[in-house]
């Protein structure tokens, strides 16, 4: 309601790409432990930097994260890696969170980002959450003139795309 509103602040400065993964292996370790999955976190080879909130970057992967382990089959694997989209320019750059785990049904991938919408979610299969993770996910990037997205083949897991603009 807040991001509708308008009431949410970004603070918006030049963000080291590699600080906020290494941030971010920090912050899922014990989920990631608790639940047996297991992360590789590729951090770029040069510094990148994107123009963003630092905070709501690190909401917006940690979501990511966490989403990509609440679903089947628990030896899913999750890889987070970067892609910068044009070095020649300001650009943008890519926060790329992918997992093996059961996929999103081509006719669902837009739906997912709307307030309440749960995929996957059977009363013998309950999913943790309102679903209200990748609506908010989706518009803190918008916020920073950036954008959240997803592709997946049903059956071979996805892949959302976190695109920010750089500095």
């Amino acid at each position: 309601a807040r991001l509708d509103a308008g009431r949410v602040q970004f603070q918006f400065r030049a963000t080291n790409v590699v600080g906020l993964l290494d941030q971010l292996e920090d912050f899922v370790a014990p989920q990631v432990d608790a639940e047996g999955r297991s992360i590789t976190i590729r951090p770029p080879t040069a510094e990148v930097t994107v123009w963003a909130d630092e905070d709501k970057v690190r909401q917006i992967l940690v979501n990511l994260v966490s989403n990509a382990m609440k679903h089947p089959p628990s030896s899913a694997t999750i890889e987070v890696f970067v892609e910068q989209v044009d070095t020649r320019s300001a650009g943008g750059v890519r926060i790329c969170v992918r997992d093996n785990g059961p996929g999103i049904p081509g006719d669902k991938l837009e739906s997912i980002f709307q307030p309440f919408v749960q995929i996957g979610r059977t009363l013998n299969h309950p999913v943790e959450g309102l679903g209200l993770g990748l609506a908010i996910a989706r518009d803190l990037a918008r916020g920073m003139e950036g954008d959240l997205t997803v592709k997946s083949d049903l059956g071979h897991g996805a892949i959302f795309v976190l695109e920010l603009r750089r500095p």
